[in-house]
């Protein structure tokens, strides 16, 4: 359904529990549980048009052959996401994992594309599997007899493929079409962060006019007092989609203006004047040091002055006052891991995958030379991106 980018925070289709399934092109693929709810739809609601299709269908394997339509279905909806995948790593893009859930299916690419064509190739890439999907289910659907049930499965996956590319090609992020609409205006000239505004505010249009659709639709049917399980399933699936695109939408439009602003930090902006001290130093001392010099931020150094470790603030504030002139400053500093360690220039994409990846209180700062610059908290960082503060009543120095 769509390709999203790798974000922060956990995507909002994959869920918890995932079973993997298999890989491709050594990209892991995951099936979530609320797959089954879809499954399950399917094979109750299309059993009766089955039996009614095939003569001589019995009431059982209308069922079966049902379930079999909701998993080749399924099958053609993560061929849809290889198509993303394979063209995201042709321009260079690393995918971390296809998910197949409720409303479809995910590629979760790691990066942004850097040039409007490769936005486009990926997101159109897609849309034309399923495009191909269809013709040929509805070429193939021609060689058995016409009424036979391999016939029958066939068609139905040629216009359900060609339903899925249609529908994803709809001009409104997060779908497919959202990101051609996006990838066009930046060829226009448009800077990438408008195209998605753009693209973004046209998803949650789709969002409210589906929405409306479905409440007229239901409107028309309301003299029916005896709605059955399709009509009531599908009420549910088509909020579900529009509450699906006007969220996927508002999360990608927060996530490109988050970039749009790490773009423009500059870590060396948000420096707190730091302390170099020896890892047996006692907290006490420590403290007492911060307050005269106004320091924000405490290094841990070895015998040779080569830093090894970061104090967390937060730690200190912990620890009663009474223990800290007999606590050294290595029983409240993290070790330095090349993730707590940002060079100075580190912004954008790079900046965000890093705060990710290695959530922690404090970073290290280093220049080109390799030299400590100083200490940038995490609650500053924050602050710049406009992010929720990291650990809400974290204790200052004191």
């Amino acid at each position: 359904m769509s390709s999203p980018r790798s974000e922060p925070d956990r995507s909002p289709q994959a869920g918890g529990w995932l079973l993997r399934i298999g890989s491709v092109l050594g990209v892991p693929i995951f099936l979530t549980p609320s797959w089954l709810l879809v499954a399950g739809f399917i094979t109750i609601s299309y059993a009766g048009f089955l039996r009614e299709q095939i003569p001589g269908a019995s009431h059982a394997g209308s069922y079966v052959l049902s379930l079999v339509f909701a998993v080749a279905l399924a099958a053609s909806v993560l061929l849809h996401e290889v198509g993303h995948t394979v063209v995201s790593r042709v321009v260079g893009l690393p995918v971390r994992r296809i998910v197949v859930f409720l409303l479809g299916g995910v590629s979760e690419i790691e990066g942004e594309a850097s040039r409007p064509r490769d936005e486009f190739a990926i997101a159109a890439a897609g849309p034309l599997v399923s495009l191909a999907l269809a013709g040929g289910c509805r070429v193939v659907s021609v060689l058995p007899p016409e009424e036979s049930a391999v016939a029958v499965l066939l068609l139905l996956l040629a216009w359900s493929n060609l339903v899925i590319a249609i529908f994803n090609v709809l001009p409104g992020l997060p779908l497919d079409g959202g990101r051609l609409m996006q990838a066009l205006i930046w060829m226009m000239g448009s800077s990438r962060l408008t195209a998605v505004r753009v693209a973004a505010w046209s998803g949650r249009g789709l969002a409210v006019l589906l929405g409306l659709a479905v409440l007229f639709s239901n409107a028309i049917l309301g003299g029916n007092s005896t709605a059955d399980f399709a009509t009531v399933g599908s009420t549910a699936m088509g909020f579900a989609v529009a509450a699906f695109l006007w969220f996927g939408a508002s999360h990608t439009l927060r996530m490109a203006e988050l970039s749009a602003r790490a773009a423009q930090l500059r870590l060396g902006q948000l420096l707190r004047a730091s302390l170099y001290l020896p890892s047996a130093t006692p907290v006490s001392e420590a403290v007492r040091q911060t307050a005269a010099t106004g320091a924000g931020g405490i290094v841990v150094i070895d015998g040779q002055g080569r830093t090894r470790a970061l104090v967390d603030e937060a730690r200190i504030g912990q620890l009663p006052a009474d223990r800290r002139p007999w606590t050294p400053l290595s029983q409240v500093a993290r070790e330095l891991e090349p993730g707590l360690i940002l060079a100075e220039d580190t912004s954008g994409e790079e900046l965000i995958e890093t705060l990710r990846r290695h959530p922690a209180s404090e970073y290290l700062v280093v220049g080109q030379d390799g030299v400590a610059r100083g200490v940038v908290a995490a609650v500053d960082l924050a602050r710049a991106l406009k992010l929720p503060r990291p650990r809400p009543g974290r204790h200052h120095l004191n």
